[in-house]
């Protein structure tokens, strides 16, 4: 684990690195530009940070990733903001040629590509269940306001099944990306002819339609923890990272049947109780190895109200 992490929430980075394998701040060369004291201190700053994750005291160590994940929340939101207005006047390329703003800028992925890497990540978590109905994914174009996907679908599926399935993906996309106000999902039916092995969406059961369900107010999700409720049958887990950012997840780690309830949760990270496998709250996505992300569950808050997107049908009225 190294301070980019921490910095960053395990934002997606590079796709070609391994996944799971942390990037520290790179070694700073000496063309890099940067100061001497600045290349001492990130080198500084990674020490540190890998000294406190092999701290035997799990309060010590806990309670400076808390620290550090308070200093990104401080930090990020103005961050992506000056970048917004650095971009609207021109003036991006230029801010980054200067190595200490590129620097600040790596470490938050806001330079060029981040906003992609960010939204292929969310992607990728949710490619298995699309794969499953013989769906294909793939991003177009992404930024730091908008992402917009197109879906390849097999022929003969139902239309209804296919608006069913684009306002689902609308919502995990906008849940799985803060910030992010506007996805378009695209739809592309495959000729007969180039069908190949694809199941016809007809022939599978599809999610039936969602509809909005209050769980709670808000006022009881206490920022920095992660509840457990349950909803028709349904088992949720609500996570409240601060500032009004709420995420919903099935509460059971990936692929087993253990609930998450009583996780570990450090700033966006997410740790399992059973396995201590990591995931980011902001989107699901696995980040101590490959794997299956965590169940999205689309969640808004409304009048001081926490609502699901759950099946309809799945609460008794």
């Amino acid at each position: 684990m190294h301070a980019r992490d921490h910095l960053s929430h395990g934002t997606a980075r590079d796709q070609t690195e391994p996944a799971g394998i942390p990037a520290p701040i790179a070694a700073p060369a000496e063309e890099d530009g940067l100061p001497p004291e600045v290349a001492a201190a990130v080198e500084r700053l990674n020490h540190l940070v890998k000294r406190f994750e092999e701290h035997p005291d799990p309060v010590v160590r806990d309670t400076v990733f808390e620290l550090l994940s308070a200093v990104d929340a401080v930090h990020r939101v103005g961050l992506r903001r000056l970048n917004e207005l650095l971009k609207v006047a021109g003036l991006q390329h230029r801010a980054t040629d200067d190595a200490e703003v590129r620097l600040l800028f790596d470490l938050y992925d806001l330079g060029e590509g981040g906003d992609e890497a960010r939204s292929t990540a969310v992607v990728e978590s949710v490619k298995p269940g699309l794969d499953a109905m013989g769906v294909q994914i793939e991003l177009v174009e992404s930024s730091a306001t908008t992402i917009h996907v197109r879906l390849t679908c097999p022929p003969h599926a139902e239309p209804r099944g296919l608006d069913d399935l684009r306002s689902s993906l609308e919502q995990v996309l906008l849940k799985g990306l803060p910030g992010v106000r506007y996805a378009e999902v695209e739809m592309v039916t495959l000729p007969e002819q180039v069908m190949n092995n694809f199941v016809p969406i007809a022939a599978l059961r599809l999610p039936p339609r969602l509809e909005w369900q209050p769980v709670g107010p808000m006022s009881d999700l206490e920022a920095g923890r992660v509840r457990y409720v349950e909803l028709g049958g349904e088992r949720l887990l609500l996570a409240n990272l601060g500032s009004g950012e709420v995420y919903a997840y099935r509460n059971n780690c990936p692929d087993t049947p253990f609930p998450l309830d009583g996780a570990i949760v450090e700033g966006s990270i997410l740790r399992c109780p059973w396995h201590g496998c990591r995931f980011d709250l902001r989107g699901g996505r696995r980040i101590d190895t490959q794997g299956p992300g965590l169940g999205v569950v689309p969640v808004r808050v409304e009048d001081g109200m926490v609502v699901v997107s759950v099946p309809r049908g799945a609460v008794p009225t």
